[in-house]
Order: C-alpha cells, then structure tokens, then sequence
C-alpha cells in the first residue's frame, strides 16, 4: 500500500509549487514522520520506546548516548521527546501523475484541502500492485464500506491479499479480497461467478502460549527480564501485580530471584500479540516470599492471591509518590529547622523534585483541601475503617481534587511543593487511624479482598499445581 502514499504526497507538492503541468516527471520525498512521547506519573524511559517505532536495539542505544549527558532517571511528568524518521523517496511517471488526478476528482477530494499528515488518511487502491480496474477497486472498496470500516484510518502493517480465478478462459478475474486492518477481525470480500459481490466480518483465530521463566536480580527488575527475553508488557504487569509488596525503584536487590508463569494470546496470518497476562509469579528477596496467582471468583471477578487466598493488593499504597529519598521519619520529638525547637513529627517528609505527582495512597473522600498553617496546601483523604491520610505543602492540587470528591488509589491528588514551613520542596505525609497518628512504615498493609467459602475452596484445589510449578522454576 506503500505506493498510493507516495502517488498522493507527489500530488501535493505539485499543487503547492503552483505546477500546471500535469505530464512531467518529477522526484518526490515522503514527508518525514515525527513521534512524540509526553512522560506521564510512573513511566519508566525505556518504555516509552514502545509508543514509538523505533526497535529496542535503537532505543537502548540511544538511552546510552544521553547517560553520556544526563541523568536518564530524574525525568518529570510533562517532559517529552521527538522522534524523526528519515524520509523516503521515490519517483512519479507522467501515466502515474495522471491516473492519480483522475483518481482524486473521482473522490471529490479538494487537494488544496490536503494538510501534510492527512495523505496517511486517504484510502485508494493500488492499481499498478494489483491489475485491477478502476471499476473493480470501486466495488470492492464500496463492499467494505458496508461493513462500517472507517477507509479514513488506515494503520501501519494493515494488509491485503487478493484470490485469483483459475479458469484461464476469462483474464484476471478476481474471486476473493481480504483485508486485514489492526485488531481480531478481517473483512473478507468475495464474488461469485456470476459476479455477485458480499462481505463478511470474521474473527480471526488466536493461538494461545504459555512460558515460565525464573532468573536472578543483578541490576534491576527490567535489565534481567529483558535479557531472559520476557516481553516489556508482562515486566511491566509483573511490577504492577507486586507494586503493593515490592518497590521495585528502591526495594529491588541484587540476589533477588523472580520467577513468573505468562500466557501470550497471538493472532493467526497476523503473527502478532492479542493479549498477554500474568497467570502467577514469585518475587524473593532475602528476608521474604511473596507470591501471586491470578483466580477468577463464582462471580467472574479476576485477581491476583498469596498462597493464603488474601488479595495482594492493599487498601494502602508503600508510598504516595516516586520520592528521592526519606529526609525526616516518624518521630515524637524532632528539632524543627524552621521553629527551632523540638515537636513531635507524627509524619514521613518524602524528598522529591518541586512537581512531583502525589497519589491517594488509598480510596475515599477529600474532606480538606485548602491552604492550612504549616502545612501549607493541604489535602486530607478519609478512608475506610477510620483511617485518614494528609498531604502537605503541595505545590498545587490535582485536577477536581476539591471536598467532597472522592478519589481511587492511586490518583493523583496534588504536586510536591514548599507551601507553609518548609524549607525546601517535600511532600509531609501522615496518617490517622481513628484519630490517632501512626507511623505508616511499620503499618502492616491490609489486604482489599480474602476468599472465602467455595471461592476459597476452589482456589486451595487450583493453587496446588501453580505453586508446584513455581517451585520448580
């Protein structure tokens, strides 16, 4: 399809230099694509490749040369970077240049309308790739139309394929047309023998692989699933399924073995990935096993469960935002650097960049969020079973965080800052249970959701085999 891309880029260039020939031959240059990556709260860089079209290979060589510069981890939300690609070329005859104008006043298509990235959005058939007429393409794209295809929105690797007859006495008849657009479906397009022309949406068919993979920590949790060739996708979702046991920005160390079991859905004639989902997975460190197998309960409800049938996901995040480190814990008496004198400090001061994203570190109700004393910018979350949690000197706050909304863990409620008395950019976080403060490092996470009665009899039954599994990893 490459071909009618650069047909109606020529088209282009020829109206925009005021051309009134339309039988010269001329050179043209595909316009060069640009990608742009904004980063969001918890991307981590070598991700973010993956929005693009660059190959891993590329972007860790080019993650490589900007350490020489940079400091590749203390990037902020907002920031971006641009991708350009070089351009491609390629070469107009005056039979194409004319076919191409009859083609477009066919479509009713104004040229002097045509922007620069919309030739990526014009659908047309390749004549010169197929043999068909023009009379052909037509019915064949006005079948597909029928099947509410959007001919405006084509996408990079999309394809067709195209049945001949062979009955050598009529020439280049066509019998079926199959066209392949993003997703689990193809139209298929097909005409009879007395020339009747249908369409139908079909489901393609998927194949489903299961892989188990352990391996030891040497770095990081992403360089050594990497090199045992785990997907990005299923590192990323093994990171989430832990984030409430494991922080894996600063708990992860060197020794620390991971051990996970992944299933790969992939799309027959398409030869690409559907879906990916972790079905369980281990993380040990030192001084700890923490387990997670994925069971739907009686009600369809899927989640991810310790050995013990507790969920692994906590009411309460390990912590409100991605901090550089502690610079004041929980304390009954600590001499404060602005009053001079000692006061208890019922609270952990998270050091971070001015801006950083903070999140709810748990689900509920904003019942303060306002400018309040030393704390500066203040918002305070009441949670379930009578806790309550603070976030002070924020910079600002979070789109709609005002009182009486309420919030998802996870959220992002406000921005670090220096409001109140503060000596430099931190976030002071607390937290209250039934109005008592407590210290939230010791806490001891509760689980969002335990199994129960027959669900927990079913996942005892299912479990066995999963952790024999794991085992012998």
């Amino acid at each position: 399809m490459k071909k009618f891309i650069f047909y109606l880029l020529s088209f282009f260039i020829i109206l925009f230099i005021g051309c009134k020939n339309d039988n010269m031959e001329i050179d043209i240059t595909e316009v060069p694509e640009t990608d742009k990556v904004v980063f969001q709260h918890g991307d981590i860089f070598i991700d973010t490749f993956e929005q693009t079209k660059l190959s891993r290979q590329e972007g860790n060589k080019i993650l490589n040369e900007l350490k020489k510069h940079v400091n590749i981890g203390d990037y902020k939300e907002g920031e971006f970077y641009e991708i350009t690609y070089a351009p491609k070329k390629a070469k107009l005859s005056k039979k194409e240049s004319n076919k191409l104008l009859t083609k477009l006043k066919k479509q009713n298509i104004n040229p002097n309308n045509i922007e620069d990235n919309e030739f990526y959005k014009i659908v047309t058939d390749s004549v010169e790739q197929t043999n068909f007429s023009q009379q052909e393409s037509d019915k064949i794209l006005d079948e597909l139309k029928k099947q509410n295809i959007n001919l405006g929105k084509i996408n990079r690797k999309d394809f067709y394929e195209i049945v001949h007859s062979t009955n050598t006495d009529v020439d280049q008849t066509w019998t079926n047309f199959k066209y392949y657009p993003k997703g689990q479906y193809f139209y298929s397009v097909d005409k009879s023998t007395d020339d009747v022309i249908t369409s139908e949406k079909i489901e393609l068919h998927t194949t489903s692989q299961i892989f188990e993979v352990s391996g030891t920590i040497e770095n990081s949790l992403w360089e050594s699933m990497s090199a045992s060739n785990i997907k990005p996708a299923i590192i990323l979702d093994f990171a989430d399924v832990f984030a409430w046991q494991i922080d894996f920005l600063t708990d992860c160390r060197q020794g620390d073995v991971y051990k996970v079991i992944y299933e790969i859905i992939t799309l027959e004639k398409k030869d690409s990935v559907l879906s990916s989902k972790i079905l369980a997975g281990q993380y040990i460190t030192s001084t700890s096993l923490n387990t997670a197998i994925c069971f739907t309960n009686s009600n369809g409800d899927e989640g991810y469960f310790d050995e013990n049938g507790k969920s692994v996901k906590s009411a309460f995040l390990k912590a409100p935002l991605q901090f550089k480190r502690i610079s004041s814990y929980f304390t009954k008496k600590r001499f404060h650097p602005i009053l001079k004198y000692y006061r208890a400090h019922e609270g952990i001061d998270y050091a971070a960049p001015m801006g950083t994203p903070v999140s709810a570190v748990g689900d509920g109700i904003v019942i303060k969020s306002q400018y309040t004393g030393g704390y500066g910018n203040l918002v305070i979350i009441k949670h379930p079973n009578g806790y309550e949690t603070y976030y002070g000197h924020l910079s600002k706050y979070g789109k709609g965080v005002k009182k009486g909304v309420r919030v998802k863990q996870g959220q992002v409620i406000g921005y670090v800052g220096a409001t109140g008395l503060a000596t430099g950019p931190h976030l002071d976080f607390r937290i209250k249970k039934n109005g008592s403060f407590f210290n939230y490092l010791t806490m001891k996470m509760p689980p969002t959701y335990t199994l129960t009665g027959k669900n927990k009899e079913d996942f005892d039954t299912y479990k066995e085999n999963i952790l024999s599994k794991l085992e012998s990893l």
